[in-house]
């Protein structure tokens, strides 16, 4: 885990990236003939809950390094804010 404070970050925007792609081109009236078939819906949800888990995981390992409760306690309220908005996404 990096030692950079940015990097939580950008392993929490990855996820507001790929779920509004893999929406917009799975949208027939968006993208007309290109439109993502069932098979690249799955296969792309699939992916992105995979790199959402790797994302936490990493995100999750970089507080625990920290030592702090109060970060601890932080982090979790946050998870559970991001985590209802990714959902909603």
């Amino acid at each position: 885990v990096s030692s950079i404070p940015s990097i939580p970050a950008l392993f929490l925007q990855l996820p507001f990236a790929l779920i509004p792609v893999l929406t917009f081109t799975s949208l027939p009236s968006v993208m007309h003939d290109f439109a993502n078939g069932l098979f690249w819906r799955v296969a792309g949800g699939l992916l992105i809950l995979l790199i959402c888990s790797i994302n936490m995981y990493f995100v999750v390992a970089y507080v625990m390094a920290l030592h702090s409760l109060a970060l601890y306690i932080g982090a979790a309220l946050l998870s559970v804010v991001y985590l209802a908005f990714v959902a909603y996404l």
